[in-house]
């Protein structure tokens, strides 16, 4: 088809970018469309700044720009040179140009028959010139490629292009079959097969006719990206086998190999950088396998070089060592093989040397070394990826938050072990969905099914994007044993001895590290790389940007692109990391991902030969590994090995479900004979509780206090190693209303000090933050009682009420204007933990506090929400699916505490349809009830069984005392007291949970001796804690993971032992009275 020069100026035209357009390269029109230009201005307002017009103002002031200038450039603009049009164009234009002949074998040689490319005839003009681009820049070093490997590279460009193009193709596939297509036709292609493609080749030829240029016309940014992919393409293909062919000699010195060609290539195997640039890893015809990195290796040699000189020690066990070829601007390195263990043995030496590797990293400052940077080659964890091993630490975009106890606490949760990424941890992807864990030596227990996107009837009438459902196969990370993929859970001891050994070896010869000759000091000076976003998040925008709205017009890309500004933006002044966007931008707007290079000896960091930001570190990342040398010490290694424990349990899949019980056997006291701890006992207890809360909280400048812990992760149902969030299940609410409640028990200032600091940070931002930043809370949290907006409500009446504070009062009312009508239809949950119920229970105990009757209609929405999301049981009762949306018994997440919820609501309002749905949940949970065992569940818990729904039980008896509820109590007693103690000791699951039942069911049963029991039991653990020095917290762990929080920690623990002493004082938490 012709193009003409017009054609191409008026793709280019419409494709510039605004940053182009604020440059000298183009004019805008003397006419232009005002509507367009507001319309545009009111988008990019709301990208970047949420509608915040001095938000929005300053991403302009920041940059220098007159507001007026950049509307001038909204609208339609001309070239200044028409002339001079980008290399991308002549691209364009000769892929249009090409009739292909079906003949030309070499054309049509990337395709494949039995995996089909959506639209792939459409883009084989533009391999085409991509490959005559390569070709002519190789010559004869296009030998060195085997014919294969000359295929293989063909068709990795025609799937870049099918990622580029795919999605507007089929969005104008489905405009031209509907055009098409006349209500006969639609009938009987209902009645065809998935496999008909009369009207996908009439759309094909159409386009090979001269549609294409048409498309590329209106999806102009689009015709931009493809003639940019195919240039970086060539370039980057031909500067590798240049590379190749200039340094075989030095190749072949090294590994001692003979080589003649190239037969197999891996490609796409890291992000595009520079260009499109990436790793690839080839075999040659002798069998030799190597990887090539198109940036330096220095810091490689570096590394191996330590590696070296500990194995010369010969005091640890052995690191495997890499060949590695520094050549400055791209390197070459011994390819690493996925490798089985053969033994037993050789897995525990593998899991010691992964710990050693650990502490090294973390020595060395390394991060992001995650699954696809590490290989199990055998019995060694080999890192093959080493450019963030020295990274940096910059200054945050917002100052003020360094000050924060929330930014504290993260910087000494990351100044771990953690940082390194090799420990097991979940975490949320950029799009809000599952959560994963990619790390190093996780990932690697459950084959969770992922789904994935796929073309379904690829090239015929029918072909439709789909999700499809897919077991990933194990990665590289996991180790083998005869078949069986490995758990680092189980290796926890290993993991541990090698890191202890290292973290030793290199404290006993910290002098020798520290000497100027050192291998430490090879990694002065070197260039590692700059993290300043997750790569994730530049994938999620990137991806965003491939709709085909995006892809007209080169304003509305920029301004989708720019919402990466929105993070600078709600700082007050010009953050000095501002220019880092210039360059992010640059490197989206070609597709690449923004990678940044600093030098380890510097706290500067240069973007450009003319762009240096000053200061941007706390120091040089070098200075950071010599300050760690020479500040090892007794106490970091206990509270690292403390970490690893801790993120190594996140790994036991369902902790929060299946806790199966252990008798403790330790004390062997029969409770008969065992004395009660006196009220003054009990307190002298929970004081020491309090004073380890003290000793370990992370202080802020302005007086807040933090700690880190293990928290609940919701979409990974697992508890996990984290600074402690808001709720009161694992966060902050829960151990402030632990100190609050020992303030008012003892009278001590200092622990009403700590409750009130605890919950500083908090308050502040309900009072402080904009409406938005409030709400994303109960986004992220939920609304439920006990890891919800609700738990957060009633905290603050609690700690309101215990140390007379008003205050709180008023800003649990903020609290609870969180959860509005959207969040309450968006729950999904249900029950006390995190839905509605649990709402319900913290709402009604700022009701009974303030009597406000809006906080009485939210309740009642919450109410009418349970009723209409009821699902019908195998008995003909409804209940609600909560946990895998199943239908569940129990207090925390099942009708146990959904009906209690009701029956409160019930008492207050008097509306009879949520006792009667109190009712016909217990009548459910009576249905599945298990006369042989006793009980609702395999478990005998406050979250799950007997202990936690006679609890519900006992709450409900002011509104249902009927003889069966009072028959369920007193099975739920007597199985309760048969359980005894068991080697878990918190609330949600253990001894104290168990013991609060039999607490409250002593009161409201006037039945002392009950009462009696739970002090018993309550002395026999403290006795067996003096023994053994610390609360069991955690299944198989005794003691060696600390956990502040309410539910499954300390505070819970203490607050219990308060309860023991002073029932009267203190209401039961664990019914939100």
């Amino acid at each position: 088809m012709e193009v003409s020069q017009q054609d191409l100026i008026k793709i280019v035209e419409q494709a510039s970018t605004i940053s182009e357009r604020l440059g000298d390269r183009f004019i805008p029109n003397q006419a232009q469309n005002e509507k367009l230009i507001s319309s545009r201005m009111e988008l990019w307002s709301k990208v970047v700044a949420q509608g915040n017009p001095d938000q929005f103002n300053k991403r302009f002031v920041w940059d220098g720009i007159n507001t007026n200038t950049v509307i001038n450039v909204l609208g339609d603009v001309c070239l200044a040179d028409e002339q001079q049009l980008p290399t991308w164009t002549e691209i364009l234009r000769e892929a249009l140009s090409i009739d292909l002949n079906r003949e030309d074998s070499d054309v049509y040689r990337c395709l494949d028959p039995e995996e089909p490319i959506p639209f792939e005839e459409v883009y084989l003009p533009f391999v085409e010139v991509g490959r005559k681009k390569f070709i002519a820049q190789v010559g004869v070093s296009g030998q060195l490629l085997s014919e294969i490997v000359h295929i293989n590279l063909e068709r990795q460009l025609l799937l870049k292009l099918d990622g580029l193009c795919t999605e507007s193709l089929q969005f104008e596939f489905s405009l031209f079959k509907n055009f098409k297509q006349s209500p006969l036709n639609f009938l009987q292609e209902r009645l065809q097969t998935n496999d008909g493609d009369q009207q996908y080749q009439s759309f094909v030829q159409d386009l090979k006719a001269g549609k294409l240029l048409s498309f590329f016309q209106k999806y102009s940014v689009l015709a931009r990206l493809v003639g940019t992919a195919v240039d970086f393409w060539a370039e980057e293909k031909a500067e590798f086998l240049q590379r190749l062919a200039s340094d075989l000699p030095m190749i072949e010195q090294t590994f001692q190999e003979d080589i003649t060609q190239v037969v197999a290539i891996g490609l796409g195997l890291s992000d595009l950088h520079n260009r499109g640039r990436s790793v690839i890893s080839l075999t040659f015809a002798s069998g030799l396998k190597l990887i090539y990195k198109p940036r330096g290796l220095g810091l490689e040699v570096a590394y191996f070089q330590l590696l070296a000189w500990c194995n010369q020690q010969e005091i640890l066990l052995p690191f495997k060592l890499l060949k590695v070829i520094d050549c400055k601007t791209h390197g070459w390195m011994e390819y690493v093989e996925h490798l089985p263990c053969q033994e037993t043995i050789a897995a525990q030496r593998y899991y010691q040397r992964a710990g050693m590797l650990l502490c090294l990293l973390y020595i060395l400052e390394a991060t992001d070394c995650h699954q696809e940077n590490i290989i199990a080659s055998g019995e060694h964890p080999v890192l093959v990826d080493l450019e963030t091993l020295l990274h940096p630490h910059s200054h945050e975009i917002d100052p003020n938050k360094e000050a924060g106890v929330q930014y504290l606490a993260n910087q000494q949760f990351f100044d771990s072990v953690i940082a390194t990424g090799l420990l097991p941890k979940w975490e949320v992807g950029a799009d809000g969905g599952i959560a994963e864990d990619i790390s190093g030596l996780g990932g690697v227990d459950e084959q969770i099914p992922v789904e994935i996107l796929t073309w379904k009837n690829i090239n015929t009438d029918n072909m439709v994007l789909g999700a499809e459902s897919l077991s990933m196969p194990p990665q590289t990370n996991a180790l083998l044993l005869n078949g069986i993929t490995l758990s680092p859970h189980d290796y926890a001891n290993e993991i541990i001895d090698g890191c202890q050994q290292m973290y030793q070896f290199l404290s006993e010869r910290r002098e020798v590290l520290l000497a100027a000759d050192s291998p430490i000091a090879n990694l002065s000076n070197q260039k590692v790389r700059f993290l300043f976003r997750p790569t994730e998040v530049y994938a999620l925008v990137l991806s965003k940007i491939m709709q085909p709205k995006f892809l007209r017009h080169g304003v509305e890309y920029s301004i989708e692109l720019d919402v990466l500004s929105r993070s600078f933006l709600s700082t007050d002044t010009k953050p000095s990391l501002w220019s880092l966007l210039k360059m992010e931008l640059q490197a989206l707007e070609q597709m690449d991902i923004p990678y940044f290079k600093a030098d380890s000896s510097s706290d500067a960091l240069r973007l450009n030969p003319d762009v240096m930001i000053e200061g941007c570190f706390y120091e040089s990342s070098y200075d950071l590994v010599i300050s760690h040398l020479q500040q090892l010490n007794d106490a970091d290694l206990a509270k690292q090995i403390s970490m690893i424990r801790a993120c190594l349990y996140s790994l036991n899949p369902r902790q929060m479900i299946s806790v199966a019980p252990v008798e403790d056997n330790t004390n062997n006291l029969d409770l008969d004979t065992q004395a009660p701890l006196t009220s003054a006992q009990l307190v002298e207890e929970a004081v020491e509780i309090a004073q380890q809360l003290q000793k370990l909280a992370i202080h802020a400048t302005d007086g807040s206090v933090t700690w880190i812990g293990m928290g609940y992760h919701p979409q990974a149902m697992r508890l996990q190693l984290q600074p402690l969030g808001h709720s009161l299940y694992d966060g902050i609410c829960g151990v402030a209303l632990f100190l609050a409640a020992l303030s008012k028990i003892t009278g001590e200032q200092e622990f009403r000090n700590l409750a009130l600091s605890a919950l500083q940070h908090l308050t502040k931002v309900l009072h402080d933050q904009d409406l938005n930043f409030r709400f994303r809370i109960t986004k992220q949290i939920g609304i439920g009682g006990g890891i919800g907006v609700g738990s957060i409500i009633y905290t603050l009446v609690k700690v309101s009420q215990f140390l007379d504070q008003p205050e709180l009062l008023d800003t649990a009312v903020i609290a609870a204007s969180l959860i509005t009508k959207e969040s309450i239809a968006d729950d999904h949950q249900f029950d006390t933990m995190s839905g509605s119920a649990g709402a319900i229970l913290g709402l009604l105990t700022l009701y009974d506090a303030n009597q406000n009757p809006v906080i009485l209609e939210q309740a009642l929405e919450c109410g009418y929400h349970l009723l209409d999301h009821r699902s019908l049981s195998k008995s003909g009762f409804r209940a609600w699916a909560t946990l895998e949306e199943q239908l569940a018994t129990g207090i925390s997440h099942g009708a146990a505490g959904i009906a209690y919820a009701l029956a409160r609501l019930y008492k207050t309002t008097q509306e009879k349809v949520f006792l009667e749905a109190a009712e016909e949940a217990i009548a459910y949970e009576r249905s599945v009830f298990s006369p042989t065992t006793g009980n609702w569940s395999d478990m005998t818990s406050w979250c799950h069984g007997a202990p936690g729904i006679g609890l519900a039980r006992l709450g409900t008896l002011e509104v249902i005392d009927t003889t069966e509820i009072r028959q369920e109590i007193e099975v739920a007693l007597n199985t309760t007291e048969q359980f005894g103690l068991q080697k878990l000791d918190h609330l949600c699951c253990g001894n104290f949970g168990r013991m609060e039942l039999l607490l409250v069911a002593g009161s409201k049963l006037s039945r002392s001796h009950l009462c009696e029991t739970g002090r018993k039991q309550a002395a026999q653990v403290v006795g067996r804690v003096k023994q053994t020095g610390a609360f069991y917290l955690f299944p198989e762990f005794n003691g060696d993971i600390y956990n502040p929080g309410f539910f499954q920690g300390t505070a819970g623990i203490g607050y219990e032992l308060i309860r023991l002493a002073y029932p009267e004082a203190l209401p039961s938490v664990l019914m939100w009275e």
